[in-house]
């Protein structure tokens, strides 16, 4: 089985997990099987169009699984840009599927973190719920035995104290 085909393999099992366990609508779940499906041996960048004619989903239907994608850290996004004219302009996106736990907690973090420097104050249930809930034993110890904070809803936390927080996931 080649690199790619096992990362794939991986990543669906995980997808299927989330699903069955009810945290993935099942639009979400065709979006990121399907964003499976593009990885290759030179990477992974469909446009939201190209994903969305082949789950047969809106384009808005997808960037909301996409964002889920990253909200749970199944997923990171980088912005490709080119120079045109001599300016740069952005093109697509490039993705990277994520199956390592520390790698899917530190995506999540710098997810939500960008989310507060865009001026987010209210965390959603999601995101609180993978910074504080979802974070099993297992991944605990592999964050090197930092301490986390006990659950707690989004308006008991400011943002100055997550952002506190998602540096120390990023330090790992």
């Amino acid at each position: 089985m080649s690199r790619h085909a096992s990362v794939k393999a991986a990543f669906r099992k995980q997808v299927l997990g989330l699903y069955f366990d009810h945290k993935l609508k099942p639009s979400e779940k065709s979006v990121l099987m399907t964003l499976a499906t593009f990885l290759g041996a030179d990477g992974l960048y469909p446009s939201h169009d190209a994903i969305a004619r082949a789950c047969r989903y809106s384009v808005r239907t997808v960037i909301r699984a996409l964002e889920r994608g990253y909200e749970l850290g199944l997923i990171e996004r980088t912005h490709r840009r080119k120079r045109v004219e001599g300016r740069w302009v952005r093109t697509s996106n490039t993705y990277r599927l994520l199956i390592k736990a520390a790698d899917q907690v530190r995506a999540a973090g710098k997810h939500m973190a960008r989310a507060i420097f865009r001026g987010v104050r209210v965390l959603s249930d999601r995101m609180t719920q993978k910074a504080s809930r979802d974070i099993s034993i297992e991944e605990k110890r592999l964050l090197s035995g930092r301490r986390y904070p006990e659950p707690h809803g989004p308006s008991q936390l400011s943002p100055g104290e997550w952002v506190e927080i998602i540096k120390s996931w990023e330090a790992t």
